[in-house]
């Protein structure tokens, strides 16, 4: 019995030192909707899927053209875009770096344009590959976008596009 007590005891330090040593993060993304084909329309009444690392942990119905999605936690987020009729993006949001220390909260901006599904199959890829990806640079000290690979990715789509 005495064991057992002093096996709980050591058991709920640990878990209580673990629990704070993880303090939570604020990135708040803020994603505004837009019709590839017209960049002035706005896209309306979306689907929104959220994962981390890899679990869905929320899914959400946006009525107007902007999402609002605040993260919390130092993980690799998947955030997918989807409406009818419109081929799926998404993006990578990477807060594992994010320092423990960091109290500022980030804001993370980004303007997503979905296009008409029209049987093209050469734009297979977007089911793979993010259009974005976003993570914490240490030098810079915030969180922000590779630009670099997002203009890889459009050049693709692009190709992708006048293919056919």
């Amino acid at each position: 019995m005495y064991i057992n007590n002093i096996l709980f005891t050591i058991v709920l330090l640990c878990i209580n030192i673990c629990g704070q040593t993880q303090q939570p993060i604020k990135v708040k993304t803020i994603i505004n909707l837009n019709r590839s084909d017209n960049f002035q329309h706005k896209l309306k009444e979306c689907s929104v899927l959220i994962f981390e690392n890899s679990q869905k942990i929320d899914s959400l119905f946006v009525k107007g053209h902007v999402f609002k999605y605040e993260l919390e936690n130092r993980s690799s987020y998947k955030i997918v875009f989807t409406k009818k009729g419109f081929v799926s993006k998404h993006i990578i949001v990477n807060t594992i770096n994010y320092p423990e220390k960091r109290i500022k909260k980030f804001k993370l901006k980004a303007d997503i344009g979905l296009f008409h599904f029209n049987g093209n199959n050469n734009i297979k890829f977007l089911e793979k590959e993010p259009v974005s990806i976003a993570y914490y640079n240490e030098i810079k000290k915030e969180i922000m976008w590779d630009f670099e690979y997002n203009r890889n990715i459009v050049e693709k789509i692009i190709h992708a596009q006048i293919k056919k």
